[in-house]
């Protein structure tokens, strides 16, 4: 019998960003799921249960910012990655302040990098 894969919703409204790390997650052995923006996001997960959550800040709609504070709201919270190029110290203060697993630079992390974190988070 196989194991179920884990779940990953990727938030993110660059096409360019979501699309291979999407691949790339799902050849390391995950499940992906992407929505653009937060509004999408929060209407995935009021549906679908996550192992976790991989989200950009910047965003139509609901920015990143907005579902970090519904997530502070569940009682069951799915761990959050946070994936931006915003690195204001005010900023990555707020995101851990909201209920943030863990935070990256997009412009200043690899693909691998991210992978690796996602594991460490979710196995």
């Amino acid at each position: 019998m196989s194991e179920t894969l884990k779940k990953i919703l990727i938030v993110e409204d660059e096409e360019l960003i979501a699309k291979p790390l999407g691949m790339k997650l799902r050849l390391s052995g995950f499940e992906t799921k992407h929505v653009l923006n937060g509004k999408e996001a929060l209407d995935t997960l009021g549906n679908e249960k996550f192992d976790l959550i991989l989200l950009d800040l910047l965003m139509p709609e609901v920015d990143g910012f907005a579902v970090l504070a519904e997530l502070q709201k569940r009682t069951d919270p799915t761990p959050v990655i946070v994936a931006t190029n915003l690195n204001q110290a005010e900023d990555v203060s707020r995101v851990f302040e909201l209920g943030c697993t863990n935070y990256y630079v997009k412009a200043d992390t690899t693909l691998d990098q991210i992978v690796e974190n996602v594991k460490k988070t979710i196995k």
